[in-house]
């Protein structure tokens, strides 16, 4: 009966699909489909060899070919610049134009140096099909808007996206340039901590009432935005970032380095906490729980001594704002309160096409369902229900679909290789991520352009270690 029984077990599609590490589909690799677009979409660089080839002999001797290689292999060095400017441009002079032209350059010098390889076909296998899936669903979600004026901005800025992490996801292939990523991105959080530091210090963050309940938050002071312009969407953006230090702390070798780079932690560790974003602080605990849980679980009980332990040593201000998570009367929770009932009545007019893509086509919508007393409603304050509202329930089944894969591969794949470089690579992306998903239930994460294209990126860093080998 045991035997029969393992027997079942073993042989069972479902279980085999719970505990096995699908990060590879032979399925999607050898599709008809598959092999098509990448015919299609690497028709750019297949031209480009084709004339390359024809033309060797004054190609080889030119310093411009020599540049453009040069370039072509070091493309994660410019996509992690990029991404430091890109996050640490002030709000004020912020507009997405710059992502999508840094993008497209990107994407022209990846092509180039493509059509100047041996092999210009793109190797598209190593995208995740249901990753494929979910972005299709967008891009129809965008062409089929109610209001397509509206969502075509954001079509554009979520397509760029798809090419910049797909690009990452193709052009990574070692541990090396993965690694090297993850230290821009973590260079990023220093540079706006530091920018935080100034405007809190130097310039002065007058106090918003219109982001904070002073009625029950009288001690908590301004609250640092640094350059994203509001301290809840710093505050997102510090809980995607700051799990990449663990990694680089833990493999950092030289001891020096490693008191260097925890020194330059405290700065960024201070700023999230001055965001004073409750949301923040819920996720980024979420975080290390998750991080440790996949790094070394026997040190999960010690996590929970120090954190209850540290309750009492906590700053009031930050005591009190915590405390306020479960106070009835704060303003900002009963405002999502509101939002949230006249969204689920939408939702059950629209749930299974959506109205398109953006936070400006639903609150055009929504204008109808909206409860008195509620002026304009920017968006519903919860990631899930927004997606669903935008792009239809295909989407919303696809993105769950594809976390709960990533997430089981990722776990798989930690166990594995327990404790190594790619492994903490993937604890502290997975971990960040997840954190987010947290937040993302009392706030549309995704509602600031720099947090959705963080967000995937974060997405691609687990998918380029997934697709690695030990040690390559």
């Amino acid at each position: 009966m045991k035997r029969t029984l393992k027997n079942l077990l073993q042989n069972s599609r479902s279980i085999n699909f719970l505990t096995s590490d699908t990060s590879t589909n032979k399925n999607w690799s050898d599709s008809i489909s598959l092999n098509l677009l990448i015919y299609i979409i690497s028709l750019p660089s297949i031209f480009i060899n084709l004339v390359y080839s024809k033309l060797s002999n004054l190609f080889d001797s030119s310093y411009f070919i020599d540049f453009f290689k040069f370039i072509g292999s070091n493309l994660h060095y410019l996509i992690g610049m990029s991404l430091i400017f890109i996050f640490i441009i002030p709000d004020h002079i912020w507009s997405n134009l710059y992502a999508v032209i840094l993008i497209a350059l990107i994407a022209i010098l990846y092509y180039l140096n493509k059509g100047l390889s041996k092999n210009p076909k793109l190797e598209l296998e190593k995208l995740d099909y249901s990753l494929v899936i979910f972005f299709t669903t967008l891009f129809i979600a965008g062409l089929t808007s109610v209001f397509l004026k509206e969502s075509l901005n954001q079509l554009i800025f979520y397509m760029a996206t798809f090419v910049l992490i797909s690009i990452i996801i193709l052009e990574i292939d070692s541990e090396k340039k993965l690694y090297d990523l993850t230290k821009f991105i973590v260079l990023s959080a220093v540079l706006t901590s530091i920018y935080g530091l100034y405007q809190w210090k130097i310039v002065g963050i007058a106090v918003n009432p219109s982001l904070t309940d002073l009625t029950i938050n009288q001690n908590l002071g301004a609250r640092v935005f640094s350059s994203f312009g509001n301290p809840n969407v710093y505050g997102e953006f510090l809980v995607l970032s700051i799990p990449f230090f663990f990694p680089i702390i833990l493999k950092t070798k030289k001891m020096v380095y490693k008191v260097i780079l925890a020194i330059s932690s405290l700065p960024v560790l201070l700023m999230l906490f001055k965001t004073g974003s409750r949301s923040a602080w819920v996720a980024f605990a979420v975080c290390i729980f998750i991080f440790v849980f996949l790094w070394n679980k026997k040190y999960i009980p010690v996590l929970i001594v120090l954190g209850l332990a540290a309750i009492p040593f906590l700053p009031s201000s930050i005591y009190n704002r915590l405390m306020t998570i479960f106070n009835p009367n704060d303003t900002s929770l009963k405002y999502r309160q509101m939002i949230m009932g006249p969204a689920l009545v939408m939702l059950r007019d629209y749930w299974v096409t959506g109205v398109g893509l953006g936070s400006k086509t639903v609150a055009l919508i929504y204008q109808r369902y909206k409860s008195f007393g509620l002026t304009t409603v920017a968006h519903t304050h919860n990631l899930f229900i927004q997606l669903w509202l935008e792009a239809g329930i295909l989407s919303i089944l696809s993105f769950i679909i594809f976390m709960f894969r990533l997430a089981k591969n990722s776990y798989i794949r930690v166990n594995k290789f327990k404790n190594s470089k790619l492994s903490l690579i993937i604890s502290a992306a997975l971990a960040s991520t997840l954190g987010i998903l947290v937040m993302g239930l009392a706030d549309y994460v995704w509602f600031y352009n720099r947090i959705f294209l963080m967000f995937w990126i974060n997405i691609s860093i687990v998918l380029c270690a997934l697709n690695l080998k030990q040690g390559q």
